[in-house]
């Protein structure tokens, strides 16, 4: 790879952070993220990113601990060594999705219990009322789309 296709990569990554950061994602997780998706390994250590990003450690954990979190990497250790690396999950996008229905449910749950305590006769527990229906929506959709994803997939795979 030619410095200038270094030069390239960099810039897409912070064009694509820039893209995490307006979609509400903080900026270093963001590029963090956008770092180790530009990677073709997928994994890099803390030392890694500090230095592809120019910034400190400090910087750097506090976005990897955002990131594992919200369940977009995971953390590792190279087997009989003390290095500690950051992954991005092979699946990132639909293993975040597929994994979200815990916090939808958690939301689905606690709209419910405002509903039955504020009473469907008050704007409050309709609006809560209608929180819970969503969510439960979102989780069957989730499903569904999950499912379809992963026939789309599989089609992919043995049509080479």
């Amino acid at each position: 790879m030619t410095r200038a296709d270094e030069g390239a990569i960099a810039d897409f990554r912070e064009r694509f952070a820039q893209i995490m950061v307006e979609s509400g994602m903080p900026r270093m997780a963001s590029r963090v993220y956008a770092a180790l998706l530009v990677t073709d390994s997928g994994k890099l250590s803390a030392a890694e990113l500090a230095e592809r990003l120019d910034v400190g450690a400090s910087a750097i954990s506090g976005a990897v601990k955002y990131l594992v979190q919200v369940r977009l990497v995971e953390r590792g250790r190279e087997p009989g060594t003390r290095h500690d690396f950051c992954r991005i999950h092979e699946h990132t996008w639909s293993h975040y999705f597929s994994q979200s229905d815990p916090v939808l449910v958690r939301v689905q749950a606690g709209a419910d219990e405002g509903t039955a305590l504020l009473g469907l006769d008050s704007p409050a527990g309709r609006r809560l009322d209608e929180t819970r229906q969503f969510f439960a929506f979102m989780r069957e959709e989730i499903k569904q789309s999950m499912a379809k994803w992963r026939r789309l997939q599989a089609a992919e795979r043995e049509a080479g």
